[in-house]
């Protein structure tokens, strides 16, 4: 009976885990929420491909990101429900007729504050990423990023052009205050985008 009882229960564990394998359509913690989200980014850019907004919801892209990039702009946030990050999209045309596309991740609210443990697993999430994809020869350091005092920030990029022929950055930025916090990947202007 109780050997029965068991491999019931680890059917049923195996089904539930089976049934929601995939991306999260709930918000887990902060750390798991970050590395989820910002795989789903990295992937987008770097390999030129439509953002996978499976799982995640269609949220409205907050004023405060409205601005000016360029001669025309479209941008989308999407998140999941009770997170507290969500990820904005940005594409964008610039001045010499180039489209680019930036993925954010950002504070699902604005009063918010990171504190200094969380920002610590962030951080450190965002290092392991970063030393495994170096270790695995497809990145390297972004030495052209600048310290911008007092924002803490770290940032690699790919190695290669993606397919759009852009140069992508990965990076990671908070204020220690715990008001400002920022994370993604993007095609950067520094550089004209060459198709391969």
């Amino acid at each position: 009976m109780g050997s029965v009882t068991l491999r019931i229960a680890s059917c049923a564990l195996f089904f539930t885990a089976f049934s929601t394998w995939g991306y999260p359509s709930y918000a887990q913690s902060l750390v798991q929420d970050f590395d989820d989200l910002f795989e789903r980014c990295r992937a987008s850019i770097e390999t030129s491909s439509v953002f996978d907004s499976e799982g995640l919801q269609r949220r409205n892209v907050p004023e405060r990101h409205a601005r000016d990039w360029g001669v025309s702009l479209a941008q989308e946030a999407w998140g999941v429900a009770g997170a507290e990050l969500y990820v904005l999209l940005t594409e964008w045309t610039s001045r010499d007729g180039t489209i680019r596309r930036l993925c954010e991740i950002r504070l699902a609210n604005e009063e918010s504050l990171l504190g200094p443990g969380e920002q610590a697993m962030l951080l450190r999430q965002f290092l392991i990423l970063q030393v495994e994809l170096i270790g695995a020869g497809t990145h390297e350091i972004d030495n052209q990023l600048s310290p911008i005092p007092p924002l803490v920030n770290a940032a690699f990029r790919l190695l290669d052009r993606n397919p759009n022929g852009c140069i992508v950055s990965n990076s990671f930025a908070f204020s220690p205050d715990g008001r400002f916090f920022s994370a993604g990947s993007g095609e950067q202007a520094l550089e004209p985008c060459r198709a391969e």
